[in-house]
């Protein structure tokens, strides 16, 4: 090996621990670190310190509701504190342990029957007609909306139409399909002809409704 490569040698090796941090260097840094997280821990104390003294001044506030709550009642003369309290505790239902060949349903779930304690569930009870109030005969009828106007008019026109390609009587719902899908394709000035009939009908029945009040209340 030459002297000039020797040299060349040593100065990459000084350079190489030149590049490396010193302990002074280790140690500032680290030092860095907990100044950083010394901060962080006093921003997190002051936001505590601030909370502790928002809960305090809720307490107070809260002392001194019921000081003058209890200087009313005692003004008033309520014995509220020989009144008992009744506290209401609430019987949990323990289930039995299922049965040792007992079938459950899929995933390993046990049937309703068990988890419920076998506790049957409490049948819905039916409205029956009894219990609907009767509807007087004489009161007049509500008016009918718009498609209902329309179903009154074309209904004749549909049943004829549809018999005829059908060749036979058509049913209620094919009626009913039929004069749906027909007014659905008119157009919106076509639909007002409806609209206004039905709010004619309106103003009728309001007319028969109040003469039917009146003689009611006769």
């Amino acid at each position: 090996m030459t002297v000039q490569q020797l040299n060349s040698t040593i100065s990459d090796d000084s350079d190489d621990m030149v590049s490396l941090p010193s302990e002074e260097e280790i140690y500032r840094r680290k030092y860095q670190l907990l100044l950083e997280r010394c901060e962080v821990l006093q921003q997190d104390n002051e936001r505590i310190v601030n909370r502790i003294h928002e809960v305090k001044k809720i307490t107070r506030r809260y002392k001194k509701d019921i000081k003058i709550l209890i200087e009313r009642l005692d003004k008033h003369g309520d014995a509220f504190r020989s009144t008992a309290v009744e506290v209401e505790v609430k019987q949990e239902v323990i289930a039995k342990p299922p049965r040792v060949g007992a079938k459950t349903q899929a995933g390993g779930k046990q049937t309703d029957k068990q988890n419920t304690g076998g506790a049957k569930k409490p049948a819905a009870k039916r409205k029956s007609k009894a219990d609907k109030p009767e509807r007087d005969p004489n009161a007049p009828k509500k008016p009918c909306n718009a498609f209902f106007q329309f179903c009154q008019e074309q209904r004749p026109v549909v049943v004829v139409e549809t018999a005829s390609e059908m060749g036979s009587e058509p049913t209620k719902q094919e009626v009913t399909r039929q004069l749906a899908s027909r007014w659905r394709a008119l157009t919106n000035e076509e639909k007002r002809v409806y609209v206004a009939m039905f709010e004619r009908s309106k103003e009728k029945y309001a007319e028969e409704l109040s003469a039917y009040n009146i003689k009611k209340e006769q």
